[in-house]
């Protein structure tokens, strides 16, 4: 199994620090790759006064260049909100850096305020993501194609291609995850549901695979949160309060939970209903070594998973260098007890 680490680029509460934390960003993605992780991974969104990444291909081609070993990637790039063949081609130039180490997650979106910045309707945007999945590909081929659907119509050539992109597909539900597997695509999971929905959607994954015959080209992307301390206990006073926010505004922002696999979640009215002592369980990767060790391998057997990728700092802390020292000591203490 694969361990990566996921970086959330914010700067509350107006951002005038974001190229700060950019640049930290960099530092903590060689740190990661020091450390023994396989990947490092961006996200996106838009119109956040934190300054929240709303473009990871500049900041992939910055780490791109200063990394040797690791995968670059995104969980997720908002594909629906793009030209698909813009994607491919600026994909393909970071992964021309990386010499072949790109993974590009993609994913539907669902936040209203941003299909109105980009002047889109949430009206069949399954249907639009489909396509620009289809044309993407097509793009990465390195061959001419000749593309017309319903929402884009391309001719031509990229080029350069990709050397050894991957193309990983995000998914929250049953239609999603069997989208992935009719692509033939990894499934990078979202890190908030409890590891039972996951579970769920793992099998409809599974399942859809078998239908579509892509079981070979198939893996489980498993996101969490995560934090190594000397015990839970430091976990809750320092980090909890942290992920506990970020938690909060998915809920609020964008409600989709399984209600009967997730009863702790059925009093959750305001951020400080969310008690670590339920909240953790199933959901969390925390505590000290031996406490995350028995989790991941908890999920492992559950999900078996091919790919751990795990957020430490969310955008209030903890700090820069107490990120760096976590990343350390997960890969000394953490991560060889599953090689």
């Amino acid at each position: 199994m694969k361990f990566g680490v996921l970086f959330r680029v914010q700067d509350p509460p107006a951002g005038e620090n974001i190229g700060q934390r950019m640049r930290e960003t960099i530092e903590a993605a060689t740190v990661a790759e020091e450390a023994g992780f396989d990947g490092v991974f961006l996200p996106e969104h838009h119109m956040m006064p934190d300054g929240y990444l709303p473009n990871p291909f500049p900041l992939m081609g910055a780490i791109a260049a200063r990394t040797e070993r690791v995968h670059i990637g995104t969980t997720v790039h908002l594909l629906s909100f793009y030209n698909p063949i813009q994607t491919a081609e600026a994909a393909a130039v970071v992964d021309q850096i990386a010499g072949g180490r790109v993974r590009l997650g993609v994913g539907l979106g669902n936040f209203e305020p941003e299909f109105e910045l980009m002047g889109l309707e949430k009206k069949g945007q399954a249907r639009r993501f489909a396509e620009a999945i289809e044309l993407l590909q097509l793009a990465w081929s390195g061959e001419e194609f000749d593309y017309e659907g319903e929402f884009y119509k391309s001719k031509g050539k990229v080029a350069p291609a990709p050397l050894d992109a991957k193309l990983w597909i995000g998914a929250m539900s049953d239609v999603g995850v069997t989208r992935a597997a009719k692509f033939g695509c990894a499934w990078p999971t979202d890190p908030i549901h409890n590891i039972a929905v996951i579970e769920r959607w793992a099998e409809q994954y599974r399942n859809a695979a078998r239908e579509y015959g892509t079981e070979s080209d198939t893996s489980i992307v498993l996101l969490r949160d995560a934090w190594l301390a000397d015990s839970i206990q430091e976990v809750e006073e320092v980090w909890w309060p942290r992920a506990r926010a970020d938690h909060w505004m998915y809920f609020k922002d964008i409600p989709r939970f399984v209600a009967d696999l997730e009863p702790t979640l059925a009093n959750v009215h305001k951020e400080e209903d969310f008690t670590f002592a339920q909240h953790h369980i199933n959901r969390l990767v925390v505590g000290s070594p031996e406490d995350c060790i028995a989790t991941i391998r908890s999920m492992q057997e559950t999900l078996e998973m091919d790919y751990l990728i795990m957020t430490f700092r969310f955008a209030t802390g903890p700090d820069h260098e107490s990120h760096l020292e976590c990343l350390r000591r997960f890969g000394k203490e953490v991560i060889p007890a599953f090689q």
